[in-house]
């Protein structure tokens, strides 16, 4: 399995920078129009998304870990 590095700031960068050359000049979006475009994007797709479910797996191992840590200073 290929694993992929990213740098958040410069690939938050990017997406920003992506995003002023496609906007049009004098557009007012509403924060609910930006979310959704936020979301459409490949930058969501492949690196939020991505962040999100490795802090998922993160908070999961983190919990086992002191749940067995709690359990076996309980049988102590």
């Amino acid at each position: 399995m290929k694993v992929e590095k990213y740098n958040l700031n410069e690939e938050t960068l990017n997406f920003i920078l992506d995003f002023e050359k496609k906007v049009e000049k004098g557009k007012v979006n509403t924060n609910k129009e930006l979310v959704k475009l936020l979301e459409l994007s490949s930058y969501y797709k492949d690196i939020v998304l991505l962040l999100f479910i490795n802090v998922q797996k993160m908070t999961v191992a983190i919990v086992r870990s002191l749940t067995r840590i709690l359990s076996d200073d309980h049988k102590k």
